[in-house]
């Protein structure tokens, strides 16, 4: 468990009533006692999942869905750790947004299938035809490179409107400062005329119909438990882009979570 993790556990042993020496992120044998007498973890179980276990009593308690009880520190429990510590921040709970709960407006787009492949060309045309140059709404900066600034990108034509109300509106409901913090403006390509990773179809990105944004902190192999966007605070950034019928690889498959396309996978 990490130190920041540890000092949550001292800072609400604290908070009830309980002496667990100082917030020092250090499990040592106080903290130890402070947990076992709060009656809330098991004592036959080891340190870690003592900590863990007591870690989501906690979320628990406010009604967040943290799976088992087990003292076992998974993708669930990071999921709600996550939303406890947004929770006690701005003292309401961003509600987790699905695929499948999505409230189609007017402008809903119905993007064909990624497979087969000509389905895409039947709608697209061939890869890297029909691009156009999208100005974007706020600045953006190369992942690679955060020095340099992009002011526009090419994409596929059937897509210029739709990226151009996402992005609008993920401007108007975050602002520069905001999307700043969370890394929104950290573009990682559109159109590369490419097979897919480890695949012969060709990717997406071939017809300049999907993005990639803050692959750092988003990769490839990376599961809800490590990549930034799984976050509540990106919980408007996905309604945005979702409301548009684009597709997250990381929502609907737990990989990829800086990929973005407007291609639907079923």
């Amino acid at each position: 468990m990490k130190k920041a993790q540890i000092r949550f556990v001292q800072q609400q042993l604290k908070k009830r009533g309980f002496n667990a020496g100082p917030a020092d992120g250090v499990a040592g044998p106080i903290t130890m006692t402070a947990l076992d007498a709060t009656g809330l973890v098991p004592e036959h179980w080891d340190d870690k999942r003592k900590l863990t276990g007591f870690v989501q009593s906690i979320i628990k308690e406010q009604d967040i869905d943290v799976g088992d009880i087990d003292g076992y520190w998974g993708p669930q429990t990071q999921f709600g750790y996550d939303t406890l510590l947004h929770f006690l921040k701005n003292g309401q709970i961003v509600q987790n947004w699905r695929p499948e709960e999505i409230q189609k407006p007017a402008t809903f787009q119905n993007w064909p299938l990624q497979t087969p492949e000509d389905e895409l060309v039947k709608y697209f045309g061939n890869p890297g035809e029909n691009q156009t140059r999208l100005a974007l709404p706020y600045p953006h900066r190369l992942s690679w490179d955060t020095t340099s600034r992009v002011n526009s990108f090419l994409c596929h034509e059937k897509v210029h409107d739709s990226l151009q109300r996402v992005l609008t509106r993920v401007l108007e409901h975050y602002g520069l400062q905001e999307i700043r913090k969370l890394r929104l403006d950290l573009w990682g390509g559109c159109l590369n005329v490419r097979a897919m990773r480890g695949g012969s179809r060709y990717s997406a990105h071939a017809w300049g119909i999907a993005v990639d944004y803050d692959p750092e902190r988003n990769r490839l192999q990376w599961g809800r438990d490590k990549a930034t966007f799984s976050k509540p605070a990106y919980d408007m950034w996905w309604r945005c882009w979702e409301e548009e019928g684009w597709v997250s690889l990381g929502r609907f498959r737990n990989f990829d979570w800086m990929h973005i396309q407007a291609c639907r996978i079923c």
